[in-house]
């Protein structure tokens, strides 16, 4: 349901059907809060009409594979600087020094995607588009 237009962008509230309740993917059909994303709106759709909304499948995996796969491969490496950095000063506890390793370097990594984050919402690179209106 459209709550707010702004030029040529909308805020769309997501709204909840039956399967939501059995799947856990977002905090929508868990927890019951309302999510609201931002779509591109070329049919100028009005505040109050229900719009059906689409994401290209690419942008979906590509966000994915940015919020899973990053920090998991930064923490992976930081575990294996962190043991071989131990190993070569000697260090006796090369485990606790490979964690806090992996954990820092997974920090950066979702700082880093932090950054991203408020760099593509200024281009819109992710945004989804209003299809149709199915409620006037």
């Amino acid at each position: 349901m459209v709550v707010e237009n702004k030029g040529n962008e909308t805020r769309v509230e997501i709204l909840r059907s039956s399967a939501c309740g059995h799947c856990r993917a977002c905090s929508v059909g868990t927890e019951g809060k309302p999510l609201f994303i931002w779509a591109k709106n070329p049919l100028k759709a009005s505040v109050g009409q229900v719009v059906e909304v689409e994401t290209q499948a690419s942008t979906v995996l590509f966000a994915a594979l940015i919020v899973y796969m990053i920090p998991l491969v930064a923490f992976i490496i930081g575990i294996s600087m962190g043991y071989s950095g131990a190993a070569f000063f000697h260090i006796k506890s090369t485990e606790s020094v490979s964690l806090l390793f992996g954990l820092v370097f997974m920090g950066i990594s979702y700082l880093g995607i932090y950054f991203y984050n408020k760099k593509a919402e200024k281009t819109k690179k992710y945004f989804s588009n209003i299809v149709s209106i199915l409620e006037k």
